[in-house]
């Protein structure tokens, strides 16, 4: 039998969940609370919970606050944060500070209920939704890292003098005489530098040059 007891300052919330969690013989809800103070009197007097399905955002005493006094007090009960918020900000915090799953309130019935048997086993959880969008902001962060990268190019310091001086509007003979090399050096610069590049003249050298920040 998983013994929980259900925080949130709404009751018609606490009135949905107590329905959907009692459908199940080896689930109860032992007290409804509508803040963590009133979670932590309930264990102060010795009521016996596993779980405490707290929403993150409460009057007195939050659902973070609230893992922490029961860290501090002792107590083998264990904390599952089922809230609105789905900022991975919040899951992370509440993970910091103890709990052993964050859910958001969208969640279908058969997730919370394997999450419920999942953290009785002593192991942590997070909502599939948060995981997902998660992941996907990652594998974006990932792909613009991954095109950065691809446009960085590692110049020799003459290049970059070329390149700035290209830049500037110089031809390849006042190049040439402001870094005391032939004509025909800074024309191979020049031309090793689109090939470099990947551009097709030197208005689109400078226009990359520009972009990819190797010049102001």
């Amino acid at each position: 039998m998983i013994n929980i007891i259900l925080a949130d300052d709404h009751n018609i919330i606490r009135t949905s969940l107590k329905v959907l969690i009692e459908k199940h013989e080896e689930i109860k809800v032992v007290a409804e609370v509508a803040d963590g103070l009133g979670v932590l009197e309930l264990l102060e007097k010795g009521i016996k919970a596993d779980i405490v399905l707290s929403d993150i955002v409460m009057p007195n005493l939050d659902g973070i606050g609230l893992i922490s006094k029961i860290k501090a007090g002792g107590y083998d009960t264990k904390v599952v944060i089922l809230s609105i918020l789905d900022d991975e900000k919040y899951a992370s915090n509440a993970f910091i500070s103890g709990a052993f799953a964050y859910l958001l309130k969208d969640i279908e019935e058969e997730e919370l209920l394997f999450c419920l048997k999942h953290v009785m086993k002593g192991k942590r959880y997070l909502s599939s939704n948060l995981c997902i969008a998660i992941l996907e902001r990652f594998n974006t962060e990932l792909n613009l890292l991954s095109q950065k990268k691809s446009t960085e190019i590692n110049f020799s310091e003459r290049e970059i003098n070329v390149l700035k001086l290209i830049a500037d509007g110089f031809t390849n003979q006042e190049i040439a005489d402001k870094l005391y090399l032939s004509r025909r050096t800074v024309e191979s610069q020049r031309e090793a530098l689109i090939n470099k590049t990947g551009t097709k003249n030197s208005a689109s050298l400078v226009r990359f040059a520009m972009r990819n920040g190797y010049v102001s």
